[in-house]
């Protein structure tokens, strides 16, 4: 909270300077701007990446927020900000080991990569960029995880809290740990969790193309070991298949409305229900798998090799502005 600044009067005189003195303005939070390349410095308060610039930086201590403004890159390697960092509209975070104190905010970025990071949360705003992304690689997360739109990744990451996603392109945990709940609704072209461990309850709502949870290869081949899930798992309403393969659920397993489903290699705790207690009833039958519309959306694997290259490309555009803008002078 800011602090205005008052005259102290004494006997009806003014103590500060040659008689009175209103109120000092307020000043103002100090935001540097930064465009072009810097490395191994401080910056006091906010940093700002303007519209449409690109900002490259190297060991650098943010102490209060930053905003990447629209159509601006911020590349970032060890790199520490003690706030926030809010992406604006066709932005674009790449941050590789870094530390965030506060949430990363996605606000119809380009997209979001964080390699090695930690970073308190992230939150995707409603109504963002239909081809926006957050892609993780040995990212830690202390908080929640809430994405709405876009495409989701979460690769060899740790989320300590629930991880939502609403609406996505598709949503992809493959070799990450989930400490709280995990929620997946509307994921157009089908959601896979592959070698991870899900410590709570794990809801999949309204799925286009498939569910793949495990291995199995409805959406990818999955070698990476069992699943592990701390809690119920519930799949509903799938338009496509749903497929459940050597998974370790200390709860109970769940289907309701989905177009098809199977399961095998599994070890339930609790109990099969739905679906999935009538298709253990009937083991001979598939529930018509073989036909449900899988291939829409393509082999899993294609479709992050497409968003590696879609990175990369936005990368290196970022990096050669930032170089050929010079020293930012921070």
């Amino acid at each position: 909270m800011k602090k205005r600044l008052t005259t102290v009067l004494i006997g009806g005189m003014a103590i500060a300077g040659f008689g009175a003195v209103g109120p000092a303005p307020a000043q103002a939070a100090l935001t540097t701007h930064c465009v072009g390349e810097a490395d191994g410095v401080t910056v006091p308060g906010d940093l700002l990446v303007p519209r449409g610039k690109a900002c490259s930086l190297t060991d650098i201590t943010v102490t209060g927020d930053v905003r990447v403004a629209a159509g601006a890159d911020l590349v970032a390697d060890g790199l520490t900000v003690e706030g926030r960092i809010v992406v604006q509209s066709d932005g674009y975070l790449d941050l590789t080991g870094s530390t965030v104190a506060g949430n990363v905010v996605n606000r119809g970025s380009f997209g979001v990569y964080l390699d090695d990071t930690d970073v308190r949360a992230y939150t995707a705003t409603a109504n963002v960029n239909p081809d926006t992304f957050l892609w993780t690689d040995e990212a830690e997360f202390s908080g929640r995880i809430a994405a709405t739109g876009g495409s989701f990744l979460l690769e060899s990451s740790t989320a300590d809290r629930a991880v939502q996603t609403t609406d996505t392109q598709y949503t992809d945990i493959i070799d990450s740990v989930v400490g709280g709940t995990l929620t997946v609704t509307g994921a157009q072209f089908g959601a896979m969790v592959c070698g991870s461990e899900v410590d709570r309850h794990a809801t999949f709502a309204s799925t286009g193309v498939g569910v793949q949870l495990g291995a199995g290869g409805a959406l990818a081949d999955c070698d990476l070991g069992p699943s592990v899930w701390g809690g119920n798992v519930l799949v509903s309403g799938t338009t496509g298949a749903v497929q459940v393969s050597d998974n370790i659920i200390r709860g109970n397993l769940d289907g309701t409305g989905n177009d098809s489903v199977t399961a095998s290699d599994n070890r339930v705790r609790g109990d099969l229900k739905g679906q999935f207690a009538e298709q253990a009833a009937r083991p001979m039958m598939r529930m018509q798998l073989d036909a449900a519309p899988t291939l829409e959306r393509g082999d899993a694997s294609a479709e992050r090799d497409a968003l590696e290259q879609l990175r990369d490309d936005r990368l290196g555009i970022a990096e050669q502005l930032a170089e050929e803008a010079g020293p930012a002078n921070l």
